[in-house]
């Protein structure tokens, strides 16, 4: 591999308006210029760590081992909250110590270090934007063949936020969440397909909104116009949709909005 070809995955809040990730993909460039770098998504809901940990769980293990994620969605950028390097799986994740990273801290072998080497990040440091001058010159510098270990200091207690999974409340009955909401109005809920569609169980019913959902279908063709179905989204997880139309505006559910699973 050429020096600082590394991949560079970016994950951020930041959207489209600003010239934010350019920004940060023009320090990497003036670092590493060989790095090949992705945009994983930058539409995560503003300040959404939780949303940022679904779309990360769901993406990180398609991408080679190596890779160096950059995630930043960072409400409190400027505060004492630490900047950390996670190495877990064989890839590498920079971001904010807020609990972004709880899913690969959770990988055996996992290792945290707080980015303190102030040569491997901007000269001058805002106190609004450490994704241009912390977390992408610290991944461009890796990419470039600088070791983890010249980042800083090793760290036992990195945050870690509570499950994103669903939790049961009852014999038959599971309290989830919207965790994404497609361009297509698709809504991705935290329910594991593989546990609450058949052959798993006999049947599932869904409540989002103020409508609830037993249709199931293999693919989206096989739907009737204009009824809600359940299907097995790509992420793994199970989806409430609407053939073509938006699912989400029907119910008006947002990301984070409750649903609610019966299985029998």
């Amino acid at each position: 591999m050429t020096r600082g070809g590394r991949l560079i995955a970016l994950l951020t809040d930041f959207g489209w308006q600003d010239p934010f990730t350019g920004v940060m993909k023009g320090v990497i460039a003036g670092i590493a210029p060989a790095a090949r770098v992705v945009d994983l998504c930058h539409d995560v809901a503003p300040q959404d760590i939780d949303h940022a940990r679904f779309l990360l769980r769901g993406s990180a293990a398609y991408f080679p081992k190596g890779t160096i994620f950059v995630c930043v969605v960072d409400p409190g950028v400027g505060s004492a909250r630490r900047a950390l390097c996670v190495e877990a799986g064989g890839r590498v994740y920079i971001g904010p110590d807020n609990g972004l990273f709880t899913e690969p801290l959770a990988e055996k072998g996992a290792k945290a270090r707080e980015i303190t080497n102030p040569t491997l990040r901007l000269e001058a440091v805002s106190q609004t934007f450490h994704g241009r001058d912390v977390f992408a010159p610290a991944a461009a510098h890796l990419a470039a063949g600088v070791p983890v270990s010249k980042l800083g200091k090793l760290v036992r207690d990195p945050v870690r936020r509570m499950t994103i999974d669903p939790v049961r409340t009852g014999r038959r009955f599971w309290s989830g969440r919207v965790a994404h909401i497609d361009r297509f109005g698709n809504i991705v809920t935290n329910l594991p397909a593989r546990e609450f569609l058949p052959p798993a169980v006999r049947g599932v019913a869904v409540a989002a909104g103020f409508e609830k959902v037993l249709r199931v279908c293999r693919f989206y063709d096989e739907a009737p116009e204009g009824e809600l179905f359940l299907i097995a989204g790509s992420s793994g997880t199970l989806e409430i949709s609407l053939k073509q139309g938006s699912a989400a505006k029907r119910l008006g559910v947002a990301i984070g909005a409750p649903v609610e699973a019966e299985v029998w």
